[in-house]
């Protein structure tokens, strides 16, 4: 284990004289923010603003999921269905339709039954 502590020891001091540390200068700030400006580009911002539309969309969706699950039952039992809107609908054009798909062929009403004609 001494072995492999003073190879490692050894590896970092190497590395230490290899990479010298970097002496403070005045222009070291101004320099680092034109680098990290420079690499602010349309890209990176497009990348921040697909970032933020996506979080915001994956909340919505939680959202919605949730007022989902939580919405009142009885309020869809109330409200009523297209079906139940076509079943109520008694226009004339569905009158005269379902009247003559129910009355009998004439041969089959008695006398009394037959409408009188137009006069």
């Amino acid at each position: 284990m001494t072995n492999d502590d003073s190879r490692l020891d050894q590896l970092f001091q190497t590395y230490r004289a290899s990479c010298p540390d970097p002496e403070p200068q005045p222009d070291f700030m101004p320099t680092l923010w034109q680098k990290i400006e420079a690499r602010r580009s349309f890209g990176f911002a497009f990348e921040l603003w697909a970032r933020t539309v996506v979080t915001a969309s994956a909340a919505l969706c939680v959202l919605l999921l949730f007022l989902n699950f939580v919405s009142p039952s009885q309020s869809h039992a109330l409200a009523p269905t297209y079906v139940d809107a076509l079943m109520a609908d008694h226009t004339a054009e569905n009158t005269y339709y379902t009247e003559a798909i129910r009355s009998a062929p004439p041969s089959e009403q008695s006398p009394e039954q037959t409408p009188a004609p137009p006069h």
